[in-house]
């Protein structure tokens, strides 16, 4: 395949974008190994811009290159996602209270606008729509804190943490609830309400992270782990 280069992206940005993919839709699982030639020869790349990919992704935390056993997709640590969860709680509550006091017209307007995208694929039944949704939705959320390094925090956390929904089957009517936050945060920021919006996002991700931890405990309890 014959790699274009949309947006000035660079090979090694769009194997980056790939692999990451790759790894969060649960393609690669766990300890899959990332074979440089493979990925090279599926994309139409020399082995450099892979291994600059590699080299990133390991830095992200969703990589472990080792010298000798080469790469592969980072196992689950659910000391690690517990601590990771713990410091995001509060990270991102923050953000939220902040976007409340800075977020602009145009901010909320987009906000608003993907919370109605996330409506209509929760009614198409389209998961992956909506998951892309609310990834954009959190991720213009914090923005709007205009606190960049609070923002690039977050974001290396999320990182660091999101292929732990691997094994997460989504709920449906989960989803219907989550989304009716999304409403309610939009709401709070057009008041500019910074206790309701940061008191939504806390129940929110507190809520979530204890799911997925107990999703995870569940599955290494039946693998024997």
């Amino acid at each position: 395949m014959v790699m274009d280069h949309p947006g000035g992206n660079t090979k090694s940005d769009i194997v980056y974008e790939y692999l990451k993919e790759k790894i969060l839709r649960s393609e690669y699982k766990p300890g899959d190994r990332i074979v440089i030639r493979e990925i090279s020869r599926q994309l139409g790349v020399s082995d450099i811009p892979v291994r600059e990919a590699i080299k990133k992704l390991t830095s992200d935390g969703l990589i472990e290159t080792k010298s000798h056993s080469g790469s592969r997709v980072a196992a689950l640590n659910i000391n690690n996602l517990e601590e990771i969860f713990l410091i995001r709680v509060e990270l991102e509550t923050l953000a939220a209270r902040l976007a409340a006091k800075s977020a602009t017209i145009e901010e909320i307007a987009q906000l608003d606008s993907l919370v109605q995208k996330m409506d209509e694929s929760i009614q198409e039944k389209d998961i992956c729509e909506f998951t892309r949704c609310n990834r954009e939705f959190h991720r213009l959320l914090y923005q709007a804190s205009h606190a960049p390094v609070l923002s690039e925090m977050i974001e290396n956390l999320y990182m660091r943490s999101e292929n732990s929904k691997m094994i997460f089957t989504y709920d449906p009517e989960r989803l219907r609830v989550s989304n009716e936050e999304h409403k309610e945060i939009v709401a709070a920021l057009r008041i500019k309400d910074e206790n309701r919006a940061s008191e939504l996002i806390r129940i929110q991700k507190e809520n979530g992270f204890k799911v997925v931890l107990n999703a995870l405990r569940i599955s290494r309890s039946f693998l024997g782990g």
